[in-house]
């Protein structure tokens, strides 16, 4: 099975993890591979955010566009500004529908993304491998170190061994920034020539 397919395997079920829970249940993908299989890889802001009505399936369903405005492009960004990521849930008439496992982006957020084009509409981006393709960035006092964090307490992943399957949580894991920049622009730099059409930005 290829890396992106079992990438794409979700299963989107409630599991037994020591009580019952529902959790969105996924393959945990290695960050050298995510930098090499995103398409586009930027350290960005979150500028606006809101929610778009999307038809699907003879019914419309929220989608969250999170509007992100480049601070630098790692991988793929080209001379993008701009790039709009788009993501299934979102709140309208007063309710609204998420999916454990799927980002969020607030606004004024400082992110590092990994990015992949919306099947849907070219226009839009998704986050790659769904929550764990978002680092927040963390500026800490003078004198300490910015760091980056991701949240994957959403999740459940999936391993296998002896060809049994086990699940285990996800957590926030917290690295120090410019060490997780370099080791991002080291992989894009070993791996190219990195795709460089945008397509997704205006």
């Amino acid at each position: 099975m290829s890396r992106r397919v079992a990438l794409w395997a979700l299963v989107l079920v409630g599991v037994l993890m020591g009580s019952s829970a529902g959790a969105t249940v996924m393959v945990e993908v290695p960050l050298e591979d995510m930098a090499r299989d995103a398409a586009v890889i930027v350290r960005a802001r979150v500028v606006h955010t809101g929610t778009q009505m999307v038809m699907r399936d003879g019914s419309f369903d929220p989608y969250t566009v999170t509007t992100l405005q480049v601070l630098e492009g790692i991988k793929g960004a080209g001379e993008a500004e701009q790039l709009l990521v788009r993501e299934l849930g979102g709140t309208y008439r007063g309710g609204g529908m998420w999916i454990d496992g799927t980002p969020r982006y607030a606004l004024g957020e400082e992110v590092v993304v990994f990015l992949e084009h919306d099947p849907i509409d070219a226009t839009y981006f998704r986050t790659y491998a769904m929550s764990q393709g978002k680092f927040v960035v963390l500026h800490g006092l003078p004198g300490v170190p910015a760091a980056v964090a991701r949240d994957t307490r959403a999740v459940a992943f999936a391993r296998w061994t002896d060809g049994r399957m086990t699940l285990s949580h996800g957590g926030r894991e917290v690295m120090q920034l410019e060490a997780f920049l370099d080791l991002l622009r080291g992989v894009v730099r070993l791996d190219a020539p990195a795709r460089s059409s945008v397509g997704g930005a205006r």
